[in-house]
């Protein structure tokens, strides 16, 4: 049974389908036909039908079609991604309901028909100029490492941040995912950077220090396929799984548990561990820890800056390290800038800390600052 590729910025595309591209305008007719042969008539007018069977041939595609088109013939084209499968994850399922529901009360969300078309523009999502598809298909991307230490100042590890290129226009990081979030390209993206950063940690990082990865959960719509190209990267570079901590990144509503699990359960099928990113900052809530049970526990800054003098500061943060324990997870605090805050933290018995105060993200991996 086939499925509709639903256009909402929580549904990813898939790594394989069928794309179609649909007009009735003459010019913008001519351009598809120039790349996509005739086409064949139908009620929405000219209609090409491209399948794909990875991501990289259908970003070159809507690379190719972003650049060549002018604005008049993007407005022109309607497209529409068909898979082959009705087993899709519960993002999807939850998008099938919502528009039967529609369906039946004559009213359909922006962005979304029934039938599955929708206006070719949204795959063209930008930064700065710079189309999310090229950004993604030729890496214009890069990771910086920021160190992660013990109360001492001793460096165990270092966190992997996207970053632009130094030649490259600049982008921020959490624009470049939000667009990219709008045009369902972020499992593309996701991955390119779990993979930049695999890269980087085998040519800088040594066996034993700990690699933080952070990873979007939206990205991952079926667990056991959409990982195995990181994994693969980690046995082809000869990594030990043991050293990777991969972060659940917190600006995703975390409301999909048993989701959630699953994509903890192929991680540590592969002897990897987890960590909830921003622990008190939105949807990465206590609750959401105790039912997720991470082996890490990473304290958003807003809990860490200035804790050596707010009392409220310092019960969320006592709060934080007891029921941690209980599933004998490990805290580490984030935005560490202070020496007082440090010095805090060290006290109350946080085993793990990360700030400009130890070091700032950088291309090669840097000692941390030493305290004694």
């Amino acid at each position: 049974m086939a499925r509709y590729h639903m256009r909402n910025r929580r549904h990813p595309l898939r790594d394989a389908g069928l794309l179609e591209l649909a007009s009735d305008d003459l010019g913008a007719c001519e351009l598809l036909e120039s790349f996509a042969g005739e086409g064949s008539a139908s009620p929405q007018g000219r209609v090409w039908s491209l399948r794909f069977e990875q991501y990289e041939p259908f970003l070159q595609l809507v690379n190719h079609l972003r650049r060549w088109m002018n604005e008049e013939q993007s407005r022109a084209v309607r497209c529409r991604i068909t898979y082959e499968d009705s087993a899709g994850d519960a993002y999807e399922d939850e998008a099938a309901q919502r528009l039967e529901k529609n369906a039946e009360d004559g009213t359909y969300e922006a962005g979304l028909a029934a039938d599955g078309w929708a206006p070719i523009g949204y795959l063209f999502a930008n930064v700065g100029g710079d189309g999310i598809a090229d950004l993604i298909l030729n890496r214009r991307f890069t990771s910086y490492m920021q160190p992660i230490v013990q109360p001492s100042g001793q460096s165990i590890g270092y966190e992997f941040l996207l970053r632009p290129l130094p030649e490259h226009p600049p982008f921020r990081p959490a624009e470049l995912f939000e667009k990219a979030r709008e045009a369902g390209l972020h499992s593309y993206l996701d991955r390119e950077a779990r993979d930049s950063a695999i890269r980087l940690a085998a040519r800088h990082v040594p066996q034993g220090v700990k690699k933080f990865v952070n990873f979007l959960p939206s990205s991952i719509y079926r667990p056991s396929s959409c990982l195995e190209r990181t994994f693969g990267a980690i046995r082809e570079h000869a990594l030990d799984p043991a050293d990777f901590v991969f972060e659940v990144v917190e600006t995703e509503q975390l409301d999909d548990i048993r989701h959630l699990n699953d994509i903890f359960d192929a991680y540590r099928g592969e002897g990897i561990r987890l960590a909830m990113d921003d622990v008190g900052e939105k949807h990465a809530t206590l609750a959401a820890m105790d039912r997720l049970k991470p082996e890490y526990v990473k304290l958003d800054r807003k809990w860490v800056t200035g804790c050596h003098a707010d009392a409220g500061k310092q019960k969320y943060i006592d709060d934080a390290l007891d029921r941690a324990a209980r599933f004998h997870g490990v805290v580490l605090a984030e935005g560490v800038e202070q020496e007082e805050d440090w010095r805090y933290l060290a006290k109350a018995g946080v085993p793990l800390l990360q700030g400009y105060l130890f070091g700032r993200p950088s291309p090669v991996p840097l000692p941390a600052s030493a305290f004694i």
